[in-house]
């Protein structure tokens, strides 16, 4: 990780660890955490993805996984990572306040018409993360056989929801919504590249999540005692914390070849990132909980904050599944004698963290 990265990733967890502690979270509940949200809009972290901002999806990558290790319920990656990036790279300004991304859900149906000099919108947005704390979402449209980037006000009838990890994942609808032109924007970015680069993040994310839980489970299992010796020291137990090590090293590390592919490698490197992570999540979540016991699934304990997440983020931005066909697909396509070249490949250059 370089200097920069490193500087990067300890303002993060300063941050988390000064103002969104054990104390604040519990005393938050599950209302969303404002005062951390403006500490984070202040020092500049909202948006980071700003094509101006000179930072690149390494640095991204790396506030990613600072969230997923802080299990931080704020659309930090959602507003930074897609949104700013998204609306900036249309050359469109990122508005004030708090604003979200669609998720690229394939259910999502978002449509542009022209009305005078601005444009109306009409569709629905599924699954969108934190749609009711936030003040517009930016999205994907297409109209006139063109995508666009848009940026729309969350109106206030936005239908409740939730994941496993109990964060907001809300349904918004759009009837005939009018738009100013500066609110839209031809983009090049479609629906596939926009799940593509949120599927890097959400791994990174779960790359964060498994290193709280790899934390917690060597803590617990050395400070818990049976039979007079700390449950560390019984092979059953090493076998865990050594299973939750290698996959959260797994994740990592796919994540930063996807992180540092070239063009060429690229579709196949997320797709691989995303699988590893999703497959990852299944074993440190099992083994995370083997390891704590009846512990590790109370309200009181922290464990849960990270491997309810886990399990959540294994389906958002395309599931575990899919992105395996993804990758068998593009074997195939590839041929026999194509295999080797693909998996052997040389990594472009670049610091992923």
């Amino acid at each position: 990780m370089s200097d920069e990265l490193q500087l990067l990733d300890g303002t993060l967890r300063a941050i988390f660890a000064k103002h969104f502690d054990r104390d604040t979270r519990a005393a938050t509940g599950r209302e969303f955490p404002r005062d951390l949200w403006t500490v984070l809009d202040k020092a500049g972290l909202t948006a980071l993805g700003d094509v101006e901002s000179g930072a690149g999806l390494a640095e991204l990558v790396v506030l990613a996984r600072a969230v997923g290790r802080a299990a931080a319920p704020v659309p930090l990656v959602e507003t930074a990572g897609l949104a700013a990036w998204l609306v900036t790279g249309a050359g469109l300004d990122l508005p004030p306040g708090i604003t979200t991304c669609a998720a690229a859900h394939p259910d999502d149906d978002l449509t542009l018409a022209r009305s005078g000099d601005g444009w109306t919108a009409t569709g629905v947005l599924h699954r969108v993360p934190w749609g009711r704390d936030s003040d517009q979402v930016a999205a994907v449209a297409t109209g006139e056989g063109t995508a666009f980037a848009v940026v729309l006000p969350i109106p206030d009838d936005v239908r409740r929801g939730t994941n496993l990890g109990e964060e907001p994942r809300d349904t918004v609808r759009f009837d005939g919504v009018a738009l100013a032109a500066d609110a839209v924007a031809p983009t090049t970015v479609d629906h596939d590249a926009l799940r593509e680069r949120g599927a890097v993040l959400r791994a990174a994310s779960m790359g964060g999540a498994m290193e709280s839980a790899l934390e917690l489970s060597l803590a617990y299992a050395g400070e818990r005692e049976q039979f007079g010796q700390p449950i560390s020291s019984f092979q059953a137990v090493q076998h865990h914390l050594v299973a939750i090590a290698e996959e959260t090293m797994c994740t990592g590390m796919a994540v930063q070849l996807a992180v540092s592919a070239t063009a060429e490698q690229a579709a196949f490197a997320v797709a691989a990132a995303k699988n590893t992570a999703g497959r990852a999540a299944r074993i440190v979540t099992k083994r995370a909980h083997q390891v704590h016991g009846a512990i590790g699934v109370t309200d009181e304990h922290a464990l849960p904050w990270f491997t309810t997440r886990l399990w959540a983020w294994q389906d958002e931005f395309g599931t575990t599944r899919d992105w395996a066909a993804r990758l068998g697909r593009g074997v195939l396509a590839d041929g026999g004698a194509g295999l080797w070249p693909r998996l052997s490949a040389s990594v472009g250059g670049g610091d992923a963290g």
